[in-house]
């Protein structure tokens, strides 16, 4: 971690911690005459809380999320922003946690290093606190439930929320040099928001059961399809990383064929979503440029070995056969249940920007922009790898030759982003081609 990482952690964690034992004493202290009734609430918010924060979705084998929001939006809307930070705080002492793997034992708080518990439990409390303020500012009233004028300062409290937490987190990445801070904060939030969105009604619903008489009982009833309904959305994600790990089966099972190639697709992969999200292009499209990536060569299973391996140059009869990979391709994808797109990326992922390429010999007007991506990844893989006929060559080189080829083998905009992510044209002594052209569908 650099240094600039290092303090700000400190200074996030120590400004959290203090803002979430502010708020436990203010939301204690008001209490008074009527506490039996608040510790009851007191008592169930804290357990709604830990049980979701103890129940992941996992999305792979080390990221998951939980579905906390939802509580943490029900003590909002029942009690404020105050109650929301300090049961929110209460609840993390409570909270037995899987390890980064799945198959790792259970962790508990004091288990853990404790800068990064002390930060991830301080950007949970800043990202309720601050936006639960502008949620007053807007007109939120805690327990008033009174449609449509409630809504407006709920939904502001939800984006502002995702918003925070994603800021934060991502300024602390980008001070150790991990990320670019706002095409990461925009990807990250644009892929978060539909599933806060997705919750949110189910945590409105949940305190407006809070709120009537006998309504902690009802909440209590109401646990039990919370649960089924994250029981129901584990399933959907897991069918997800199933599926996503079948592709790389695929992927694998083709570069077996050829050590020159081995870890090809997943580099190519990376690549791909490195440019599109510099492009800051929506997650669904970056989502399907990850799975062409991975699946764009899996035409060559249809290719023969010994045509895949020649050491020399190519004849124009076993060209013609390499250049028929993408058809093949399609043809073994298509009784799956993958995406036109992502069909149609692989196919035309070797056509030209001015029309030259294969299978269609298509230009930029009637290519989709995510192929053009895909060859621009493909291509720099290619010629900084070995092969059998050549040695990778250096980084500076092959950017150069991409250069070269903007506007003519290679989308210009794809060109340029690409540059532009891995460092820049002053790190390789490069020159922009100007004008940076071509559109984005």
């Amino acid at each position: 971690m650099t240094k600039a990482a290092r303090v700000y952690s400190w200074f996030i964690s120590l400004l959290g911690i203090g803002v979430g034992l502010y708020c436990c004493y203010l939301y204690f202290s008001s209490w008074g005459a009527n506490w039996p009734s608040e510790l009851l609430d007191f008592i169930m918010l804290v357990l709604l809380c830990t049980i979701s924060r103890m129940l992941p979705v996992y999305i792979n084998e080390d990221q998951y999320f939980d579905i906390s929001f939802i509580s943490i939006f029900t003590a909002l809307l029942v009690k404020g922003p105050v109650a929301a930070v300090a049961i929110t705080l209460i609840s993390t002492f409570f909270v037995f946690e899987h390890g980064e793997k799945r198959d790792e034992p259970f962790r508990y708080i004091l288990t853990k290093p404790l800068i990064k518990t002390a930060f991830n439990t301080s950007n949970f409390l800043l990202s309720i606190y601050l936006p639960g303020q502008v949620f007053l500012l807007c007109g939120g009233r805690p327990g008033e439930f009174s449609l449509p004028f409630s809504l407006w300062p709920a939904l502001v409290f939800i984006v502002l929320t995702l918003i925070c937490n994603a800021a934060i987190l991502m300024a602390l990445l980008a001070l150790n040099r991990q990320v670019r801070f706002l095409p990461s904060l925009f990807s990250t939030v644009a892929m978060l928001l539909p599933n806060f969105a997705a919750v949110a009604p189910i945590g409105y619903l949940l305190g407006f059961i809070m709120s009537r008489p006998s309504g902690l009982y009802f909440a209590l009833l109401f646990l039990a399809p919370l649960l089924v309904a994250r029981y129901a959305f584990q399933l959907y994600v897991t069918s997800k990383v199933q599926y996503y790990n079948m592709v790389k089966v695929l992927t694998a099972a083709l570069e077996a064929k050829d050590k020159y190639t081995e870890g090809h697709s997943r580099r190519v992969e990376s690549y791909s979503v490195q440019i599109a999200q510099a492009m800051r292009l929506s997650a669904a499209r970056v989502e399907t440029i990850r799975v062409a990536a991975l699946l764009h060569d899996v035409g060559k299973i249809g290719v023969d070995d010994g045509i895949l391996r020649k050491p020399g140059l190519l004849t124009q009869d076993e060209r013609s056969i390499i250049e028929g990979h993408p058809q093949i391709g399609v043809h073994i994808l298509e009784d799956t249940d993958l995406s036109d797109a992502t069909k149609q990326i692989i196919l035309h992922h070797h056509e030209r920007y001015d029309g030259g390429g294969y299978p269609s010999h298509t230009d930029y007007r009637n290519t989709p922009l995510e192929a053009y991506i895909l060859g621009v990844a493909d291509a720099f893989d290619a010629m900084t790898s070995d092969r059998p006929y050549r040695s990778g060559m250096p980084t500076e080189k092959a950017l150069s030759i991409l250069l070269e080829e903007s506007g003519k083998q290679f989308h210009p905009r794809a060109v340029d982003v690409f540059i532009r992510s891995m460092g820049g044209y002053e790190k390789y002594g490069l020159s922009p081609v100007e004008p940076v052209t071509g559109r984005v569908r």
